[in-house]
């Protein structure tokens, strides 16, 4: 008989097996958005969408997109010390 486990345990295992957990931190960081970069950027910015390791940000206008593509090197070095899990490894700004 297989031995008894907890349902805690249980959806640890699942969530690790089927890589739940790296989704999950990639939209914390979209939930979290405004909080790490700061309240002028998340004004400007909208996240359009988490794909493949990818956020794309939709910026407000085009100079701030200019603004963001300079500062992407900083944005991300933020996402991976506050979300090492998340999976996200590039940025693109629409």
């Amino acid at each position: 008989m297989p031995e008894a486990r907890s349902i805690s345990d249980l959806i640890k295992e699942f969530s690790r097996q089927a890589n739940v957990s790296g989704k999950l931190r990639a939209y914390q960081v979209v939930g979290d958005w405004e909080p790490t970069v700061g309240e002028a950027i998340g004004r400007n910015t909208e996240i359009s969408r988490v794909e493949n390791g990818t956020l794309y940000v939709k910026a407000a206008t085009s100079a701030w997109r200019n603004e963001l593509v300079f500062m992407k090197p900083s944005i991300l070095k933020k996402i991976k010390e506050n979300y090492p899990d998340s999976g996200i490894e590039d940025i693109f700004f629409i």
